[in-house]
């Protein structure tokens, strides 16, 4: 994961599903025209049933076994492991590995949640957690893998929301250095068919990637989620719409003109939500309607908020005529030069000598050319959105 260090500050997600607790039974394996002998069970299997007892019939996809295991792991009771328990809770962990693939949807997602469920017992102990504790991780890591690559799209949006919950985990104590090697190359483990997850055919499996992904705290790796801000495939209004949710309070991630943008979604409840996050950093209604001139879809509409900006002193015209140098229709842009002739601050010099040297337009780089000398070709950076210090009200 980047900024592997920072695995202390990783946080718990926030997204939570339901548990499904209906499994479906395992049915025999064939051996030639043979069905193996019965393997002997207990006659009741339930929370106080023994690992060593619950072992061998997960293995074979029982699913009276996982539920008993289910109800044992979700008892809010129970101490932490220590580390004469380890070995048990690792075979029975692989046993519920093996035994998978035999269980049907309900059933594989329920193995899934049961395997953070052991994950978390390492975390809770009153003593901390046992010196073997990082080999707990690989057979979470192998279900939590099946269940993002699992054909059913409930089990691999299930698993999204229990890989949520583990970005912040930590063992019952402070790791050493390099458990905290150990743990950061897990994550990055998980983090990638996260990512992955983004690109799944279903929009629901990609809403709980995008979700998942907010819930991560490095930027660098929460990123990845921002682009799907413009998934215009069918049904993805949703998947935008949590693009939006997930990162409404990182606007480091989320800009003000990326929701600006989504004021003219065609989706229901997209724009309505753009607008709510745009109103809780700060902006007024006349800055968010200006913001809809600004990005609405004909060209003349966003030329004629020139004019209505050009003599404002109670905000910063300048910002919005940099935001329309970046239109995508040269007379606007065209207009837009025309306004910042006469306020050639440092940016407005640099922008406008971009565009003289390599703007797509001839009119736009005539235009510019006439104010500042080409310079070199390079791309400036886009200037302060809606919302910021620059375009609040100025003091008389």
């Amino acid at each position: 994961m980047p900024e592997r260090r920072q695995t202390g500050v990783w946080i718990a997600g926030v997204l939570s599903l339901g548990v499904v607790a209906g499994l479906a039974i395992g049915g025999y394996r064939m051996m030639g025209s043979r069905k193996p002998a019965a393997r002997p069970v207990a006659a009741k299997l339930d929370a106080n049933t023994p690992l060593s007892v619950l072992t061998p019939a997960l293995r074979d996809g029982d699913a009276k076994a996982l539920t008993a295991l289910y109800e044992q792991v979700s008892a809010t009771n129970k101490p932490g492991v220590s580390e004469d328990e380890t070995a048990q809770w690792l075979e029975t962990l692989a046993a519920v590995r093996t035994g998978y693939r035999k269980y049907g949807a309900y059933g594989r997602a329920t193995a899934l949640n049961v395997a953070t469920k052991v994950l978390n017992r390492f975390s809770v102990s009153a003593e901390g957690a046992p010196a073997s504790w990082p080999k707990i991780l690989t057979p979470v890591h192998d279900i939590l893998a099946s269940g993002m690559a699992d054909p059913d799209l409930d089990v691999r949006v299930s698993t999204l929301t229990e890989v949520s919950r583990l970005w912040g985990w930590l063992p019952g104590r402070a790791p050493t250095p390099a458990e905290e090697d150990l743990l950061a190359d897990w994550k990055l483990g998980l983090h990638t068919p996260v990512v992955r997850s983004l690109a799944d055919r279903s929009p629901k499996v990609r809403l709980a990637a995008v979700a998942c992904l907010g819930t991560v705290p490095i930027n660098s790796a929460a990123a990845p989620a921002i682009p799907y801000l413009e998934d215009m495939s069918p049904g993805a209004g949703e998947v935008r719409r949590q693009v939006m949710i997930s990162f409404a309070g990182r606007r480091a991630l989320l800009t003000e003109e990326a929701l600006l943008k989504r004021l003219y979604d065609p989706e229901a409840g997209v724009p309505e939500t753009a607008e709510a996050i745009l109103k809780t950093r700060g902006l007024t209604a006349e800055q968010i309607s200006l913001g809809k001139m600004v990005y609405h879809p004909k060209p003349a509409l966003r030329a004629s908020v020139i004019p209505l900006l050009r003599d404002r002193t109670d905000i910063d015209p300048v910002v919005w005529f940099l935001l329309l140098t970046r239109d995508s229709e040269p007379s606007v842009r065209a207009s837009a030069v025309e306004a910042l002739a006469g306020r050639l601050s440092p940016e407005v010099r640099e922008r406008l000598a971009e565009m003289a040297s390599s703007d797509q337009s001839p009119q736009v780089r005539q235009a510019a050319s006439k104010i500042v000398p080409p310079a070199a070709e390079k791309t400036v950076a886009l200037p302060p959105l809606p919302g910021s210090p620059s375009l609040a009200p100025k003091a008389n």
